[in-house]
């Protein structure tokens, strides 16, 4: 793109909702930081929404235990966030399997929760200790570094993510695709 030549308008969230709707399962290609983050405000928002639906149906039937309106919602746009975060990915020229990295990260997080809940519960565990003083009897300490070490872990994901979510997308195109920021798929000049 020459220099001087303007890029496109930034996408409305009208039409980030329509793209990521219309690109329902499509992995491929890129997006712009607005078609996600507009997507991203969009589906909390309808989220949002939905759960209070679900908290008066809850309220009104007595049946607390299930979010039936939030689980379907939930499964139904699975499948368009893991897509638009993929292009968003793919906007920075990173694979969007990074997904997968992230995802493996939090769970494996988990470990030292379970290991400090295991070690604070020895006591117990091992018929050391009595029963009935089952409260004084756990070591707590193991308990608290393993939940501290778990969401240390997880705002250190969190910060990742959003430092990769937020950062402008290479100009021009890449193994990905064209930029979707210029009219001709070529570098946008900023």
């Amino acid at each position: 793109m020459a220099p001087g030549t303007p890029s496109k308008p930034m996408m409305t969230i009208q039409e980030s909702v329509k793209t990521c709707i219309r690109k329902y399962a499509d992995f491929t290609g890129r997006a712009t930081r607005a078609e996600y983050w507009w997507w991203v405000l969009a589906t909390t928002i309808v989220s949002l929404a939905i759960s209070a639906i679900d908290s008066f149906v809850s309220a009104v039937s007595g049946a607390y235990f299930y979010s039936p309106f939030s689980t379907i919602y939930s499964l139904a746009i699975l499948l368009p966030n893991l897509a638009v975060t993929a292009r968003r990915l793919h906007d920075t020229g990173k694979s969007g399997w990074w997904q997968l990295v992230w995802f493996a990260i939090a769970i494996l997080a988990v470990i030292p929760v379970i290991v400090g809940v295991l070690v604070g519960l020895s006591g117990l565990l091992t018929g050391g200790a009595d029963w009935g003083e089952w409260w004084a009897a756990i070591s707590w300490a193991p308990i608290v570094v393993g939940i501290l070490v778990t969401l240390l872990v997880w705002i250190g994901l969190l910060a990742w993510w959003l430092v990769w979510m937020v950062k402008q997308g290479r100009p021009g195109p890449n193994h990905y695709g064209p930029d979707p920021r210029a009219w001709d798929g070529e570098a946008v000049i900023q």
